[in-house]
């Protein structure tokens, strides 16, 4: 399969042929292929396992709502303001000359569904988790997509073989965030580009409570963790139903950004004390994935500013756009000579 061509073992950088049920290597590597779903981490190699099995169950249950259309023109539009697209033309425009594009920590496909929607290039999702599998189904009869099951330190891809890597929220569930982004960006072509999210720090109450919170339950049943969060959601919601703003007094540094700020309560809670997601466009359910998401893994990095702009600068990109906000921080960037 020509979508192939620019796969590599992620052990010895070696190509890989393609035979029934397999890609090869010269040096004697064989890594399972089921149609377009390659397994490169088959069962005993998993890194990272932990994350790996949070992950499975945090997709594995997902609330699907893909056909939800009000949903998914919020996390469209959430997509577009991030990272300076304007709308559907301004990022068709981003992606007319891009062929083939690596969609890492690829989780129900969100985000690949727009790229498929929007180019007519080859996406390559990439995810360490069992939602592989979902994907698999999902993209079944979608020849523009191959699945790998794979971890984003050791990308399988040939050097300077892609026009697009989009890392979206999710290299911070690792130790080594920045060494996966200059790994990920030896995969890319020259004046190709990357986008990047990744969680910002916030306030130190904030910080201290999720330290407490997460170190409490992160290791407890996923199923139990997902009713914790469920409680959180339903904290949120009461919240959020009160109506009431605050102003945040100007002298309280330990809530970070936020002195001078007036928000609704729930809004203050959420980023000032611990994270009670809620949404009233969002089903309860999905409210509580976010909550659930935040919680579940026992490694969520937050990164500064000044951090995530050196990744791209020690790389040699050119950093096109940057929006720093009170939940991540969101970089377009260009790979430069």
């Amino acid at each position: 399969m020509e979508a192939f061509k620019i796969l590599r073992s992620p052990v010895t950088g070696e190509a890989l042929f393609s035979e029934a049920e397999q890609l090869s290597s010269s040096a004697g590597e064989s890594f399972p292929r089921q149609e377009r779903l390659i397994n490169f981490l088959p069962e005993g190699k998993e890194s990272n396992k932990p994350t790996d099995l949070a992950a499975s169950f945090r997709w594995n249950h997902s609330t699907r709502l893909e056909n939800d259309a009000g949903f998914q023109s919020h996390q469209f539009e959430d997509f577009c303001k991030r990272y300076s697209f304007e709308g559907e033309d301004g990022f068709t425009k981003f992606l007319a000359n891009t062929h083939t594009i690596l969609e890492v920590g690829a989780r129900e496909g969100r985000l690949v569904d727009w790229f498929l929607k929007y180019s007519s290039a080859i996406v390559y999702a990439l995810e360490l988790s069992n939602s592989v599998y979902y994907l698999q189904e999902k993209y079944k009869d979608e020849p523009r997509v191959i699945v790998l099951k794979a971890d984003a330190l050791n990308p399988p891809f040939a050097q300077n073989s892609l026009d697009l890597i989009s890392a979206d929220q999710c290299i911070h569930h690792t130790d080594y965030p920045g060494e996966i982004f200059s790994n990920l960006s030896k995969c890319l072509k020259i004046n190709g580009s990357s986008l990047l999210s990744v969680y910002a720090k916030k306030s130190e109450v904030r910080e201290m409570m999720d330290s407490v919170v997460r170190d409490s339950i992160a290791q407890l049943p996923a199923d139990r963790i997902h009713d914790i969060a469920r409680g959180f959601t339903q904290i949120g919601k009461a919240l959020h139903d009160m109506d009431v703003d605050v102003e945040v007094p100007e002298n309280f540094d330990l809530l970070g950004e936020l002195a001078g700020e007036k928000m609704s309560l729930q809004r203050f809670v959420y980023y000032a004390i611990f994270k009670c997601f809620y949404n009233d466009e969002f089903t309860l359910d999905k409210s509580t994935e976010f909550n659930h998401d935040w919680y579940c893994y026992p490694i969520c990095n937050k990164t500064s500013l000044e951090t995530a702009r050196s990744w791209f600068e020690s790389n040699g990109f050119e950093v096109d756009y940057v929006d720093s906000n009170l939940s991540n921080i969101n970089i377009r960037g260009t790979l430069k000579d």
